[in-house]
């Protein structure tokens, strides 16, 4: 390939768009050229004017092209937008009387939401004077009309009696109704919330995006204190994809509605799969706390202890833990003399066979006598 076998490139160079050679607009050019797509190129660098305006040239392009492909998109042309004077007079006629008759109707609509009509009985017929600027009577009820009207609040007129009205009662009294009204509207939404989700034919990660996507809906109800919400949302994350931090969650989420067993399950599960979580070593020993299994209690936040040494609520928790064996010792004591007491009477009445008889009471009797 040399500059001899293609002299226009090097002559006349390429237009700006598409980068045609300018030989190419040329009518013996376009009479020979058979490529729709090269033609359809050629015109709209000829319309734009780029090099030139040639209404001849152009025009003769598009019959080229018309000839090749008459329903080119490069043939169509954009139509000016329709006035009156684009129809005839009848036809004008019907879209304007359509137009008026939907401008009617809408009004017509409109007067019925804002002025509806009040149904009453014929005897209140007559009894009310006529809307002005028309001939319809308004009737009203008087039963309907108190009905419809909220009963008015008893207001403080002077002085003397705003020194009596309560402010804190008033206040009390809008945040009760408010909280009924908030729980009522909580439970019955939670009601709707189906607690499984349905996962067949998810793939790996569409179970990954939904479980986690579960999770963070309760984490903003956990947020926000609606903690029965929180738990239905993360049975709904780990129906997906049981993970440790949902499991987590809902322990923690359990813990604040008091269901120690609930949370407890939870924490072994998370146990089950990451044995030695420190999250939920301690939060177990929440649950064997107020379940009153102090030694346990005491066991799990010794072990979070043994991990996180400055973990202020490991400390606190376990401090509570040790008060509370320390209540109970004097108890415990108590109850060993009873036992040593009935032990003794029981040797001192038997021979020695009777000896091995005097242990039982240690694991059943004693607690009787102590009793």
């Amino acid at each position: 390939m040399t500059a001899k076998d293609y002299p226009s490139l090097w002559g006349f160079g390429t237009t700006k768009t598409f980068k045609i050679p300018v030989e190419h607009l040329d009518f013996k050019y376009i009479e020979k050229c058979s490529d729709v797509k090269h033609l359809e190129k050629i015109l709209c660098v000829l319309r734009s004017g780029e090099e030139g305006y040639y209404p001849e040239l152009t025009e003769f392009c598009e019959k080229r092209l018309r000839g090749l492909a008459p329903e080119s998109r490069a043939l169509r042309k954009d139509k000016p937008a329709a006035t009156a004077s684009s129809f005839t007079a009848e036809e004008w006629e019907k879209i304007n009387g359509d137009i008026k008759s939907w401008v009617l109707e809408i009004k017509k609509e409109e007067n019925q939401m804002h002025f509806p009509e009040i149904e009453t009985s014929p005897a209140m017929e007559g009894n009310l004077p006529p809307v002005r600027g028309s001939n319809s009577h308004l009737h009203v009820s008087k039963e309907i009309y108190s009905k419809s009207r909220p009963a008015k609040k008893k207001i403080p007129r002077d002085y003397a009696e705003w020194d009596k009205f309560d402010v804190e009662k008033e206040c009390s009294k809008i945040d009760e109704d408010y909280k009924g009204k908030t729980v009522v509207n909580n439970k019955s939404h939670l009601s709707k919330i189906e607690t499984r989700i349905d996962t067949a034919g998810l793939t790996e990660k569409e179970k990954d995006f939904l479980a986690t996507r579960e999770k963070e809906k309760g984490n903003e109800a956990f947020n926000s204190g609606d903690y029965e919400e929180a738990v239905m949302y993360y049975t709904r994350s780990i129906s997906v994809l049981p993970t440790i931090v949902a499991y987590n969650n809902r322990a923690q989420a359990e813990i604040k509605l008091q269901n120690w067993n609930s949370a407890f399950q939870d924490c072994e599960k998370v146990l089950e799969l990451e044995p030695g979580n420190l999250k939920a070593l301690l939060r177990r020993a929440t649950t064997y706390k107020h379940q009153n299994k102090l030694q346990e209690a005491g066991e799990d936040l010794r072990k979070v202890l043994a991990v996180e040494p400055d973990n202020e609520l490991a400390k606190k928790t376990l401090s509570e833990v040790e008060r509370d064996l320390k209540d109970s010792e004097p108890a415990s004591k108590s109850q060993a003399k009873g036992k040593r007491m009935f032990i003794q009477e029981v040797e001192n009445s038997e021979d020695e066979d009777g000896k091995d008889s005097g242990k039982k009471p240690e694991d059943g009797s004693g607690d009787k006598t102590s009793g």
